[in-house]
């Protein structure tokens, strides 16, 4: 299958947005509190760059199954082999390094072992004190990896009414975080965090997920540029308005904020994206190869960057003489730090043959 450029812009944002917003938390959310846009915009990058995640993995799973249906080779043990091999290896790999190389080695005593157990299985995400114990980031692989076994089910729905189906995943995460915030949590007592742990699950992230598979089910229609250009701008101003005008802290909370907050942001970053989707770009440009090379290596990126950068910035004195003089500066340097090692840790661990690894030899 052809790549989506304009899909891959997206997913290079979606990475970078991320870093920027992890490194701010990490050098203790100081560098912008006298620009309370500024602030939002840059504290609002996590949410941002996740519910991309979510989306283009939607976007993605659903070309990859309708490619295989419509070339009748489609074989549903063989496509969820595909798409673990694809992720656990280096997941994996990180979980270890992780464990046994950082301050993390304390998982390894009998207290530990169910957080290892749960990360190991992809269910850590649905437990409050293993969410993002042993990596504060790891959480959405548990969801991603949810949606991979009830994907083919969604496709299904998908293709045979998209619209309908992207509307009821509006209203099935709606009502899901009603159900959380408004009937459930008031009854028993819960900590803040709840709120967001049980809201990010994939039954109350479910409209991320549809949303990329209704993008990639619409028709591929001939727009003039000027007019997917106002698409573009107009998801971008919006979703710019949404992130600033409401308090954060009501994103995860009991109001109709923290109900319909993620699923309006869902609609304005597939309008933006479906703006990109289809477009030529000049991929000889400087700029464009950097943000190619990004996407191609996200995943990557994502797995190691928070250990990485929480150790260069409590372990070396040349990143804090950095931080201490710019956030910028130490931003691109955290980030052409991560990505690097994200390109070694993809070259390396997704190079072998998994698949024919895994027959022990057999034809």
């Amino acid at each position: 299958m052809k790549r989506n450029r304009g899909v891959d812009i997206f997913r290079a944002l979606a990475i970078l947005f991320v870093l920027v917003y992890h490194f701010y938390v990490l050098l203790g959310e100081g560098y912008a509190d006298s620009h309370l846009i500024l602030h939002r915009l840059i504290s609002a990058g996590g949410e941002v760059g996740v519910t991309l995640f979510f989306i283009i993995s939607g976007y993605g799973i659903f070309l990859s199954i309708d490619y295989k249906m419509n070339s009748r080779s489609f074989e549903i043990l063989q496509f969820y082999k595909k798409r673990f091999l694809r992720i656990l290896p280096q997941y994996y790999i990180s979980l270890l390094i992780i464990i046994f190389l950082t301050s993390q080695v304390s998982m390894l005593s009998s207290q530990g072992l169910f957080h290892i157990f749960t990360h190991a299985f992809l269910i850590h995400n649905f437990f409050p004190s293993t969410c993002g114990s042993i990596n504060t980031i790891l959480w959405t692989m548990g969801v991603i990896a949810q949606f991979y076994l009830i994907s083919v089910l969604l496709y299904k729905a998908v293709k045979k009414n998209a619209l309908v189906a992207f509307v009821g995943s509006i209203i099935f995460t709606v009502v899901s975080k009603i159900v959380l915030y408004h009937v459930i949590f008031p009854r028993i007592s819960i900590e803040s965090t709840y709120y967001f742990i049980y809201g990010r699950q994939l039954f109350s992230a479910l409209d991320n997920f549809v949303a990329g598979m209704f993008l990639a089910a619409l028709p591929k229609t001939e727009i003039r540029k000027n007019i997917r250009g106002i698409y573009i701008l107009a998801g971008v101003v919006l979703v710019i308005a949404w992130i600033v005008i409401p308090e954060p802290a009501g994103k995860y909370t009991d109001t109709w904020m923290g109900y319909v907050w993620h699923s309006v942001l869902v609609i304005l970053l597939g309008i933006a994206m479906w703006g990109t989707s289809n477009l030529k770009f000049r991929e000889d440009s400087i700029v464009m190869r950097v943000i190619l090379f990004i996407s191609k290596y996200q995943y990557g990126i994502y797995l190691w960057h928070f250990a990485v950068a929480a150790n260069l910035l409590h372990g070396s004195r040349w990143i804090m003489v950095i931080a201490a003089k710019s956030f910028w500066a130490v931003a691109l340097v955290l980030t052409v730090i991560c990505t690097m090692i994200g390109y070694l840790s993809t070259i390396t661990l997704e190079a072998p043959d998994y698949e024919n690894i895994l027959k022990f030899g057999k034809k």
